[in-house]
């Protein structure tokens, strides 16, 4: 196997037996099995060697991890198994304050415990709801809002939801009360009050009151469905223009392995266009979602969707037509459940080709000859669905030597019951008495250079105005001022800054400046929670837009390894092999990172402030970071695109009833008879 390749079937099962088999006098319940990816110095050998081709390749040992439970017990603990021996090599127990994610058997466990217990069904009773309605639960990480919280917990939101059809719409219906459960014990800790009106305190409940529900579902909103839209279809009669060898995929320059774990999801290793390295590891390192409704218990609604649920967990099965359009590669990968059973993950990636509009056009104004050429796109999509929420993850690689990392959310907001004739302001107001209250996705996207080697540096970019002297006579003139940042730290988007990955040992013969990625990001608003409120110490990677740190093996999660009611760790750490701290901790290490193996953190938000528009069902609401050689060629790197033409692209004139007006033409393509 390839030591990039995803866990199998097999392993999965190796582990679990070995682990059991260390474990002999209690039950084990697995929180994840992972492959823990070869250490980069040595895993950098081994991929030099297979892109040249060598034989053999250098030998590295394959190995996974192992996150479980004493079933029925707060006892956490860590492994490390040998594949290749067939043997544990380390088992760690972990200190209280960590806590394992929640998995989908558990989280079954809990909701059902929650809604047989007396004192909710009997809450539940009170409100006379008809026959046709049941109620459903939704499990929310219970976050932070002390530092005495000392036991796992799930915060349950009630919804009541009709039965008659499974695509009811349950969030049209908030229960003014939710329950606390313990994970462990599974006990009903509390009935929490929910707030219906500004204050923040104790409000009476209120009756359920007959409405009508908005409606997402097709065969249950009561809009005339559109008849005037017509098929649109991708066809590539020729084939797909890349090739897949298992994980590894080349198309046009670009060579890049796909990779696939519980937690981040998509992973992409190793790429290379034209041969050039450029990136040795690109994913998603964290997500989290807090909510900005100050009053109990909604002050810490707040999940990292990543580290508490799992990217991988979460993805969706892929479906042609629907979520890929054209000629589709599906990637299907194999995660665990809480047994350790093998559970696939069918069509969890898509791949395929797309039109992307035009790649680069001129037309010379003296002789109006044209060149033209279309923009063809390589897209690799996952989505995931987190409880309310779907998620739309895709890398674009485009003919100029562009990557684009394009996020998309869409799904249900998260409602709340609110008093008749109510407003607050930090939440809008979706349906009579259903609130969605204002909150951020603040998204870290973790960036492994190896531009043309593993020595890089991270710099800011500045347009500078000149003054208004002799060297600038007509105060025109603008300039650009280089910063490199030379110590591991953070970096902010301010006015038009430009932030550039760069390798100094390597100049650009025609610039003369070192060869370069720049990132192009949309500049947000970072967390909106104070630095010191829990969201804040929990998530401090969402309190600036760039971070830049020294690379360091077992580094991958911006929040940490353990997010579940994460207290931060302060300091980096490593003790016996399980690393501490999270991406600030890190950066507090001073690190030089100017010309050195360095990883870039960025940092990503949505302000989500709701508008009555995005309910039932939210409209895709996207943003895109781009990574785009700067000075890293000599010429435009899609100078080679063959030119577009009607010949190869075969498009359709549309025929109008009316005929055409004098002097109009179906015209030849870009103006030219010879294309």
């Amino acid at each position: 196997m390839h030591s990039l390749d995803p866990l199998t079937p097999a392993e999965i099962r190796l582990v679990a037996s070995l682990i059991k088999k260390a474990n002999a006098d209690n039950t084990v319940h697995f929180k994840n099995i992972d492959l823990i990816e070869p250490p980069k110095k040595a895993l950098r050998k081994y991929l030099v060697a297979e892109r040249n081709g060598s034989v053999p390749l250098p030998a590295l040992p394959r190995h996974a991890s192992a996150l479980y439970y004493h079933r029925g017990t707060p006892n956490l603990f860590v492994a490390t198994v040998d594949l290749d021996g067939s043997r544990v090599a380390r088992i760690k127990k972990l200190e209280s304050r960590y806590y394992g994610q929640a998995d989908m058997d558990e989280v079954v466990e809990v909701r059902d415990a929650c809604l047989r217990h007396p004192k909710v069904v009997d809450r539940i009773k009170s409100y006379g709801l008809p026959d046709n309605m049941m109620v459903v639960c939704d499990t929310w990480p219970y976050g932070r809002d002390s530092d005495q919280l000392n036991r796992r917990i799930a915060q349950c939101y009630l919804y009541a939801k009709d039965r008659s059809h499974p695509g009811y719409n349950s969030y049209d219906n908030p229960l003014p009360f939710s329950p606390v459960i313990d994970y462990l014990t599974k006990e009903l800790i509390d009935i929490i009050e929910l707030p219906l009106d500004l204050d923040h305190s104790v409000t009476p409940e209120v009756k359920h009151i007959p409405r009508v529900n908005k409606e997402w579902h097709h065969d249950l909103n009561s809009l005339p469905k559109r008849a005037d839209l017509k098929p649109l279809t991708v066809h590539q009669p020729l084939g797909a223009s890349f090739t897949v060898d298992e994980h590894l995929v080349q198309w046009q320059k670009w060579r890049f392995r796909v990779g696939f774990n519980w937690r981040e999801g998509m992973v992409i290793h190793d790429v290379t266009y034209d041969g050039r390295e450029l990136f040795h590891r690109l994913s998603l390192s964290e997500m989290f979602v807090p909510y900005g409704d100050p009053r109990t218990p909604y002050s810490r609604k707040s999940v990292f969707d990543v580290g508490d649920i799992g990217a991988g967990v979460a993805a969706n099965n892929l479906a042609l037509g629907c979520d890929c359009l054209g000629l589709i590669k599906y990637f299907s990968f194999t995660l665990s459940d809480s047994n350790g059973n093998p559970v696939p993950k069918p069509n969890a990636i898509c791949m395929h080709e797309i039109d992307d509009g035009i790649g680069w056009k001129h037309t010379d104004g003296a002789t109006k000859e044209v060149s033209i050429v279309r923009s063809r796109v390589l897209v690799l999509q996952t989505i995931i669905t987190v409880g309310n929420y779907e998620y739309i993850f895709k890398w674009h690689f485009d003919q100029a030597a562009g990557l684009h990392y394009i996020i998309q959310a869409t799904g249900i907001l998260s409602t709340v019951p609110i008093a008749p004739g109510v407003k607050v302001p930090w939440g809008t107001n979706v349906n009579h008495g259903v609130m969605a209250p204002y909150h951020q996705h603040v998204f870290s996207l973790r960036i492994d250079p190896t531009l043309d080697g593993d020595k890089n540096s991270f710099i800011e970019e500045d347009s500078v105005a000149m003054p208004f002297d002799e060297e600038n006579p007509c105060g025109v003139g603008y300039i650009t001022k280089t910063n490199v940042v030379s110590t591991s730290g953070t970096s902010q988007a301010v006015n038009s800054r430009v932030h550039k990955i760069v390798n100094p040992s390597v100049i650009n013969r025609i610039s003369g400046k070192p060869v370069a990625y720049a990132i192009h990001s949309p500049q947000k608003q970072m967390l909106l929670a104070h630095p010191d409120s829990w969201h804040g110490k929990r998530a401090k990677f969402a309190l600036h837009p760039y971070w830049v740190t020294a690379y360091r093996d077992g580094e991958l999660y911006a929040a940490g390894d353990y997010t579940y009611q994460s207290l931060p760790d302060e300091v980096a750490m490593e003790d016996d092999g399980v690393k501490k701290g999270d991406v600030a901790a890190w950066a507090e290490r001073g690190d030089k990172v100017d010309n050195e193996d360095i990883v870039l953190w960025h940092s990503v938000s949505l302000t989500h402030n709701p508008r009555p528009e995005d309910y039932p069902v939210m409209p895709c609401e996207t943003m895109m970071v781009s990574l785009k050689p700067s000075g890293f060629f000599e010429q435009n790197p899609a100078l080679d695109v063959p030119q577009s033409t009607q010949r190869m692209n075969k498009s359709v004139l549309f025929e109008e009833k009316e005929a055409p007006a004098p002097g109009s033409r179906s015209g030849a393509c870009c103006g030219s008879s010879k294309l």
